[in-house]
């Protein structure tokens, strides 16, 4: 875009209503015969490093048993799995174990997820683990956002408040009056909550740092937030998550610091912005490698207040969300606007970071919109319809 003048502006959170897991130097047989969980006639053969081709040599046993090879496996072991005739397996168990080139054979076995289902979550909660409405009063869960940090651009955080458990970490402020990272506003507190919080967050184990760009009424001007952004990128620690739950008009200078955190490999999260109209007329709504995330109510509609458009990303729940407060260490508010459908988006890409590190912010971003339920929001208005899920 070409333009003459570079002006500071005012952004404003994205708000409505304020009513919220040693090889032996003989062959061994790793035998759970009377354990639980074991598949009947399948078997992981562990090869020395030495053998050649795990898949040739697989080939070779499974003609030689009448098996069948299932898998092979020539980088994070050497080995192989079949599957074989019930005559076949003790007569296989007792070859694999005279065989010179076969460190262990054992059963294959039956792998569960272990996860930790919440009773009477919030609804924003209930909703985006499961794919359709009716909501099932559970919220499901297998990673916790641990060992990512998500940075929380906004009013700041209340760092003493019982739903972060210590996980507010040091962060900027941009703010000069007096109150350093602490948020005198509300704002950032609930975002983090929905982001982290013990009971009304997604990652309910990512690290939370404080990013204040916004004052106590909630706005704050944009070379305050691209100084936020510098400051993750000198100093920040991946990988991570941004949530920018905030908006305003049309900025290239803003756009460009989020597209460079994007390229220096931050999954960036924006807010679409709640003036019901087109997201692609505010930043950083508009920027491509950011997530855009606009919001719905617990029927599963847009928001009446969320913007729309082709760029808008994703639809998240936004309506009636409630999470952590300032005022105590105990408060709550419910709260609407995109502002809450964001950082739900932020928290399961917590989640996902969790179980692929070192994945890129275009992958992350890729599989988060391909893992969406598509076709269920009511009045997407011209927005791509993927309302945020995320497998337990």
């Amino acid at each position: 875009m070409k333009f003459c003048q570079v002006s500071t502006f005012l952004l404003t959170i994205a708000l409505s209503h304020l009513t919220y897991a040693a090889p032996a130097t003989t062959n061994s047989v790793l035998s759970s015969s009377e354990a639980k969980g074991i598949i009947k006639n399948q078997y992981i053969v562990i090869l020395n490093k030495d053998v050649g081709s795990s898949n040739e040599f697989a080939q070779g046993i499974a003609k030689q048993h009448g098996g069948k090879v299932l898998q092979t496996y020539d980088a994070v072991l050497k080995g192989f799995a079949i599957y074989l005739p019930d005559v076949a397996g003790t007569a296989f168990v007792e070859a694999m174990k005279k065989n010179p080139k076969v460190v262990s054979v054992e059963n294959d076995t039956i792998m569960k997820i272990d996860a930790t289902t919440q009773s009477n979550p919030d609804w924003g909660l209930d909703r985006i683990d499961q794919r359709n409405l009716p909501l099932d009063s559970a919220y499901s869960y297998l990673q916790t956002g641990s060992g990512t940090t998500a940075y929380i651009v906004d009013t700041g955080i209340l760092s003493t408040h019982q739903q972060f458990s210590g996980r507010v970490l040091s962060g900027y402020t941009a703010i000069s009056d007096g109150n350093g990272t602490s948020d005198c506003h509300g704002h950032g507190t609930h975002v983090a909550g929905t982001v982290g919080g013990s009971t009304y967050g997604v990652a309910k184990n990512v690290s939370l740092v404080p990013i204040r760009i916004l004052g106590c009424d909630g706005s704050g001007a944009s070379s305050n937030v691209i100084a936020g952004l510098d400051w993750i990128l000198k100093n920040g620690k991946k990988p991570a998550v941004v949530n920018m739950s905030l908006g305003g008009e049309a900025n290239t200078s803003l756009d460009s610091a989020v597209e460079n955190l994007f390229n220096n490999g931050y999954v960036m999260v924006v807010a679409a912005g709640n003036s019901n109209t087109d997201a692609c007329s505010s930043s950083p709504a508009r920027v491509s490698k950011a997530i855009t995330v606009a919001a719905t109510d617990s029927t599963d509609t847009r928001a009446s207040y969320s913007n729309y458009g082709s760029c808008v990303d994703i639809f998240a729940p936004g309506s009636q969300i409630n999470s952590s407060w300032i005022g105590s260490n105990t408060a709550t508010k419910v709260l609407n606007g995109t502002s809450m459908a964001t950082p739900h988006v932020a928290g399961v890409v917590a989640e996902m970071l969790q179980s692929t590190p070192t994945a890129t912010p275009q992958t992350i971003s890729t599989n988060l919109l391909n893992q969406a339920s598509s076709n269920v929001v009511k009045n997407p208005s011209g927005s791509p319809n993927r309302l945020l899920y995320k497998s337990p």
